[in-house]
């Protein structure tokens, strides 16, 4: 006769739940920044605010690339939560150990580490011309 399985500690549940939201929080605060950056090109556009000799379709654009390269970053980071919350909950159930693998937020942090230093490079040209 097999021992009855010993009952699952909730606290493993609740960390995986916590650490859901952070991602899903961390993806709508992307998403969301993504909207203001690809917009900004319209509102200097709207202001008139352009460095001399920068054509202001050329911010607009820059921008608005960068924008949904942010909020595509952000549904990226909402998809990978799901995947390992799910896997997590799994292996859970299963009584297996989770996956502790750094790979989904070391990923999200070089891409954002990357489009924030393409930004700072489109911010600087524009002030520099």
């Amino acid at each position: 006769m097999a021992a009855p399985r010993p009952a699952r500690d909730a606290r493993y549940d609740w960390a995986a739940e916590r650490t859901l939201l952070a991602w899903v929080r961390t993806g709508l605060a992307m998403m969301g920044f993504g909207f203001v950056v690809a917009r900004f090109g319209a509102f200097l556009r709207m202001l008139g605010v352009t460095a001399p000799g920068v054509v202001q379709e050329e911010n607009a654009s820059a921008s608005m690339a960068a924008g949904i390269l942010m909020v595509a970053l952000g549904v990226g980071a909402n998809l990978v939560a799901v995947r390992r919350f799910l896997y997590n909950h799994r292996a859970l159930n299963r009584g297996e150990p989770i996956d502790p693998s750094p790979f989904g937020p070391a990923a999200l942090a070089v891409f954002a580490a990357m489009l924030g230093g393409v930004l700072a490079l489109l911010l600087g040209s524009t002030v520099l011309r």
